[in-house]
């Protein structure tokens, strides 16, 4: 039981850790002469590298995407808070913390495949996406597996 419970902190950190570098990274979209994330845009103009924030005056989808991943951001620190708590014997009501940071997971990955799948559909398969935007998708799979690893946890706890 030591071993999925170190499991499930150690899937929860890595998805959380995957997500807040995706989320405040500027490489969601990148090519040789710019590199644009959720936040800011960066450009190179000759020798000159500049670097602006995006501001509120973006297309509707970004604001979308951020929302979602913001989203899928706090529902990964209540999965990653809890699982972390589940070593200690305290009990919060009548939900397990394994159960209640299971649900928290499961809530983190439909908002982190709600905010990723908005950005691809309305970007296209015509650009050059970066790191930033494999590191959303990538947290995805990790936030479902914690979630999994949760669910687990919690039925070992009640056997």
């Amino acid at each position: 039981m030591q071993a999925l419970q170190i499991g499930a902190v150690v899937c929860a950190f890595i998805s959380l850790l995957l997500l807040l570098i995706a989320l405040g990274s500027d490489y969601w979209v990148a090519n040789a002469l710019s590199n644009t994330g959720l936040w800011k845009g960066c450009f190179y103009y000759g020798a000159i590298y500049t670097c602006r924030s995006l501001g509120m005056n973006v297309r509707d989808f970004i604001h979308a995407t951020r929302a979602f991943m913001f989203f899928g951001l706090v529902a990964g620190a209540v999965s990653c808070i809890g699982l972390c708590s589940t070593f200690f014997g305290l009990q919060c009501g009548s939900i397990s913390k394994a159960k209640a940071s299971a649900i928290a997971s499961i809530v983190a990955a439909g908002c982190v495949l709600i905010a990723m799948a908005t950005f691809t559909g309305c970007m296209g398969t015509e650009i050059s996406y970066g790191w930033s935007f494999g590191l959303g998708w990538a947290s995805f799979p990790l936030f479902l597996i914690t979630g999994g690893l949760a669910f687990r946890l919690n039925a070992a706890a009640t056997e």
